[in-house]
């Protein structure tokens, strides 16, 4: 059964990147790892570093470099702080930690999540740590949702994580179980994604524990999407999945649980799709944590003239610049739509698009309150508008007046 949630937009055609296996890049001309507000320095400013070496924290989660170089400490690049390690042509990894030899059934919560914190694993769905995810439960979890839906319909790099590391998947997945509690772990996905079933069933076969999910073909999957898709659940604007003691978190972010645990390697790469009409070409990669997005496009051959970068979505998404950051899985290189603007014709396509079931036509009249004050910011009202009406624009342009 095809499982489906209100709204939403269709993409208008199915990207062609599904065929690209992951590239695996392990080095680059520098990487900036984002600094919060109190972070730390911890290694010496200007002398060299290796890959796996600790150089700083955020707020109590350790920053380690993700490639060897020379570490420049803190730098504001393009209007953010970032840990710089320039590369200096070295490649050696310092072996921090050793790797957890303990049987999963001995290891306790806490256990579990002092790792996640030791070995700096990030959630990529949400951009937080995964050990401040695994905190905030009170009390064991009804369920464990792995989203291995993509963050726009451009992209394909969660299906070859399904395809390329189902084994490490469905082991981070084990590991998350034990350490929440939940009794069942669901790994969601489109419900073309064959391939994708097929491996990671190959995994996780026990029926007691493991469950997959076919979604509708809609974009975008948040967690009030995935909520009522497979819970018929639904939430409010300020109300996440974990409110109602739902944990879900990406296919990479089991993967990096499984591989550092394993290993004694923090995570110290990302995965991320390159994608979109304007670039070059379009990849699937394995990158070192905090590459730049300038080594980004060069590794795809540049921009085509007159594209402009987007993080995760072209419904919702933001310009790209600096560094890759921790909550993003895509890069779109797309044209700027020139869309003629006509007056609404109030065919209320921009009603049945809305997953929260708002009229964001209202923010063309003075009724807007409501609308204000739940719209998620999805953007599949703009999306699907036949009027050209920039209707998601026009909403967050009202939400800092109000």
């Amino acid at each position: 059964m095809i499982l489906d949630f209100p709204g939403g937009a269709r993409p208008e055609k199915r990207t062609e990147l599904g065929k690209n296996r992951i590239d695996i890049i392990d080095s680059c001309s520098a990487v900036c790892i984002p600094a919060c507000e109190d972070a730390a320095v911890q290694a010496a400013v200007g002398k060299r570093v290796l890959r796996g070496s600790l150089i700083g924290s955020n707020r109590g989660t350790p920053v380690y470099a993700s490639i060897a170089g020379i570490f420049r400490g803190i730098m504001t690049l393009e209007g953010g702080d970032y840990f710089v390690v320039m590369q200096n042509g070295e490649n050696e990894t310092e072996y921090l930690y050793e790797p957890e030899t303990r049987p999963l059934t001995s290891l306790t919560r806490e256990d579990i999540i002092e790792s996640a914190k030791r070995l700096s694993v990030i959630d990529s769905r949400s951009g937080l740590p995964l050990w401040e995810l695994l905190s905030r439960i009170n009390g064991d979890l009804r369920r464990i949702v792995i989203d291995c839906t993509e963050p726009d319909p451009e992209s394909a790099v969660n299906y070859r994580l399904c395809i390329e590391q189902a084994k490490q998947i469905v082991g981070g997945a084990k590991i998350l179980l034990h350490a929440t509690g939940a009794l069942k772990c669901v790994f969601a996905a489109e419900h073309y994604r064959t391939a994708a079933f097929e491996a990671i069933s190959a995994y996780a076969s026990d029926e007691k524990i493991f469950a997959l999910a076919e979604l509708d073909e809609k974009y975008p999957y948040g967690d009030r999407a995935i909520m009522y898709a497979l819970y018929l659940k639904s939430l409010s604007k300020n109300q996440t999945a974990l409110d109602e003691s739902v944990l879900i978190v990406a296919p990479e972010t089991a993967i990096a649980l499984y591989k550092s645990m394993v290993s004694g390697l923090p995570q110290l790469d990302r995965y991320i799709c390159v994608c979109g009409n304007r670039i070059t070409r379009g990849r699937n990669l394995c990158v070192p944590k905090g590459i730049t997005v300038h080594d980004l496009l060069n590794l795809c051959g540049g921009m085509k003239k007159g594209g402009i970068l987007i993080e995760n979505s072209l419904l919702n998404g933001n310009l790209a610049s600096g560094a890759l950051g921790d909550g993003t899985r895509a890069l779109i290189a797309a044209k700027p739509a020139k869309r003629t603007r006509i007056e609404c014709v109030s065919c209320g396509i921009c009603a049945q698009a809305c997953p929260m079931k708002l009229l964001p036509n209202e923010i063309l009249s003075k009724k807007a309150e409501s609308l204000i004050e739940n719209c998620i910011g999805c953007g599949a009202c703009e999306y699907s508008c036949p009027s050209g009406i920039p209707l998601l624009r026009m909403i967050r342009e009202k939400e800092k007046l109000q």
